[in-house]
């Protein structure tokens, strides 16, 4: 294959953690404003409501729309706000800054439009924990995040692509199953956030876990309220 029709160029993603059956709303809204489209996974919203979590009440199920923004930034996270206003959308929505990303060119297409941080180096309010673990210990995660200071996260089903030679290269437990965290919090509570997941003992085994962080360009609640 010719990678030349490729081209490495930043880029936005915006992510929302909605209702359940909301994402489609989302996207129909970003695609009116200019986006070709977007992801949508089915994940559970851990809530921080202590009544609600004795009442097995705060495992809410949600998704978690993934869209890559192209040169309409502005107009597609006001047609997403737009949404979230009429009632339809609730949850909250995340602009991530990437320094890269892949996609593929048209021949005749127009150079890529500037699209860094608004305010040249970010010094973000907020920040993204993401954990991917073995099936089984993504709520033991959001537990110690919790205790730490997290006010709640979204938990979404995954599947890892290990293969029997990894296995024995890495001398590590094969578990394709797996659960993927996002954790949003604020930049101070951030590393004592991070201290606490890295304490679990499912990270400390081989293969167990990986942790990683992204700055937060904005961050907004959707709905009213």
């Amino acid at each position: 294959m010719d990678t030349r029709i490729f081209g490495d160029r930043p880029g936005k993603i915006l992510v929302c953690f909605v209702g359940r059956r909301q994402g489609d709303e989302v996207v129909a809204a970003a695609k009116a404003a200019g986006a070709r489209g977007g992801t949508i996974a089915l994940g559970r919203s851990l809530g921080d409501n202590p009544i609600l979590r004795a009442l097995a009440l705060s495992d809410i199920h949600q998704d978690a729309v993934f869209i890559v923004l192209g040169e309409k930034v502005d107009e597609i996270r006001r047609a997403v706000a737009e949404a979230a206003k009429s009632g339809r959308i609730g949850g909250s929505a995340l602009l991530l800054d990437v320094p890269g990303f892949f996609t593929r060119l048209e021949a005749a297409e127009k150079p890529a439009p500037d699209l860094r941080p608004r305010s040249g180096k970010m010094e973000s309010s907020h920040i993204l924990i993401t954990v991917i673990v073995n099936s089984g210990f993504g709520e033991d995660a959001m537990a110690a995040a919790r205790k730490a200071g997290a006010a709640g996260g979204t938990l979404l089903n995954a599947r890892g692509t290990g293969t029997e030679e990894d296995v024995s290269f890495f001398g590590i437990t094969l578990v394709p199953e797996k659960e993927m965290l996002f954790v949003v919090a604020e930049r101070g509570l951030a590393p004592a956030i991070l201290k606490a997941i890295q304490t679990l003992p499912a990270l400390a085994e081989p293969g167990g876990g990986i942790i990683f962080t992204m700055n937060v360009e904005e961050f907004a609640i959707l709905g009213k309220k």
